[in-house]
């Protein structure tokens, strides 16, 4: 199915939005963060994930959901810069495992503030629901239904590290 050039240019701010945003926070933290092109795709692929956060964004132009999927790596990493080292970065901690939803929670605001002020009106999210486990897995919404994106990142000190932001955005 084709896209209208209207639906595109709002796809792809919605996209660069929240990829933008993934960058800045984690900057603003300490983490530098490489964007990787080559594995950007269509659909849902964030292999070795260990933790993931979703988070519902509604409002005027847009519904879908943001998630994060991180491996062990990042998982810790983010844990460690945002508690200064103070709480261990277990999956069984439900502290730490909070560490997660938090940063899932800044990057959609901050990408929500920079959208309304690119014209979406009354956009909001939804507090982050958290899952741990192996190879944690998300359903994609049908083509028809809405278009799906996987951002790959890893952390510059740390190459093996990977975080995926999945995007999910109904038509």
């Amino acid at each position: 199915m084709a896209l209208h050039q209207s639906d595109l240019e709002k796809i792809t701010l919605l996209v660069n939005s929240f990829g933008k945003s993934m960058i800045e926070i984690s900057e603003k933290m300490g983490i530098s963060l490489a964007f990787i092109k080559r594995k950007a795709c269509l659909g849902i692929n964030a292999p070795g994930s260990k933790v993931a956060t979703l988070i519902s964004v509604h409002g005027e132009g847009c519904h879908g959901t943001v998630s994060l999927f991180m491996d062990l790596a990042s998982f810790s990493e983010y844990v460690n810069k945002m508690t200064h080292g103070i709480i261990p970065p277990s999956t069984s901690d439900d502290t730490a495992l909070s560490v997660a939803g938090e940063i899932s929670n800044m990057i959609s605001g901050h990408a929500v503030i920079a959208l309304s002020q690119r014209g979406f009106q009354g956009l909001d999210i939804t507090p982050p629901q958290i899952f741990t486990g192996e190879n944690i897995k998300t359903l994609r919404l049908p083509e028809e239904q809405g278009y799906t994106f996987t951002l790959p990142f890893n952390i510059a000190d740390n190459p093996q590290s990977l975080v995926y932001q999945v995007l999910l955005f109904r038509k």
